[in-house]
C-alpha cells in the first residue's frame, strides 16, 4: 500500500471513529436523566387531599317559619278544595300557584334554616323522606290542578295531610306551629260546623 493510500485509509478510519464516538455520546446523553422527557411534577399533599365540600346553603329563616308561612299557607287551600271547589279561572290559577309553592316548600325543607334544630332535622334521613314526600305531593297537586281534576286534588289533599301529620308527630309533636302566625290549619270538622250554621 502506498503512503497516500495509507493516509487516506487512516483519515477515513479517523472520521468513522469520530462519528462512532459522537453517536455513542449522543446515545448515552439521551439515556441520562437530564435528557429524558421531563418527569411529572411531584403530587403535592394538597392535590391528594379530598376536595373541600362547598358549604351547605342555609335558609335565612327557620324551618318552622318556612313550614308555617309557606307550606301551611300553600297546603291548606289545596286540601280544602275538596270541600270548597274552585269556582272561577282565577280560583284555579291561585290554586295552581299554591301547588307550585307547596312543591318548592318541600324542596326547601331539605336545607337547614336558622332554627336551633334545623341542622339536626335535615341530617336525619326520615326528615329528608318526609320533605321528599311533600315535594312529590306538591308536584301531584300541580298536575291535578292543571287538569282541574277534583278527585285527584282530594287524593293529593289526603297525602298532604298524611305527610304533615306524620312529620309533625315524628319531629315536633308538642307545638306544631311553634306559636308562629296564629292558629293551626283548619280541619274538616271546622268546615262541617261552618256548613251546618244557618
Amino acid at each position: 500500500m502506498t503512503k497516500l493510500n495509507l493516509h487516506f485509509v487512516a483519515a477515513v478510519l479517523l472520521v468513522v471513529a469520530v462519528l462512532l464516538l459522537a453517536g455513542c455520546d449522543a446515545g448515552s446523553a439521551g439515556n441520562t436523566p437530564a435528557a429524558q422527557a421531563p418527569a411529572e411534577p411531584a403530587v403535592t399533599a394538597a392535590a391528594e387531599a379530598a376536595p373541600v365540600p362547598a358549604p351547605q346553603p342555609e335558609l335565612p329563616i327557620s324551618l318552622n317559619t318556612l313550614m308555617v308561612a309557606l307550606v301551611n299557607h300553600a297546603a291548606d287551600p289545596i286540601w280544602l278544595a275538596a270541600w270548597r271547589n274552585p269556582q272561577s279561572d282565577r280560583d284555579w290559577r291561585e290554586l295552581e300557584r299554591l301547588a307550585v309553592q307547596l312543591e318548592v316548600g318541600g324542596a326547601l325543607l331539605t336545607m337547614p334554616g336558622t332554627g336551633p334544630l334545623d341542622r339536626t332535622w335535615v341530617a336525619d334521613p326520615a326528615w329528608q323522606e318526609w320533605a321528599g314526600r311533600l315535594e312529590r305531593a306538591g308536584a301531584g297537586a300541580v298536575k291535578a290542578v292543571q287538569a282541574r281534576d277534583l278527585e285527584a286534588i282530594g287524593g293529593v289533599g289526603d297525602e298532604i295531610v298524611e305527610v304533615c301529620e306524620g312529620c309533625h308527630i315524628a319531629f315536633k309533636p308538642a307545638l306544631p306551629t311553634g306559636g308562629e302566625f296564629g292558629e293551626l290549619s283548619p280541619t274538616a270538622a271546622d268546615f262541617e260546623e261552618e256548613a251546618s250554621k244557618p
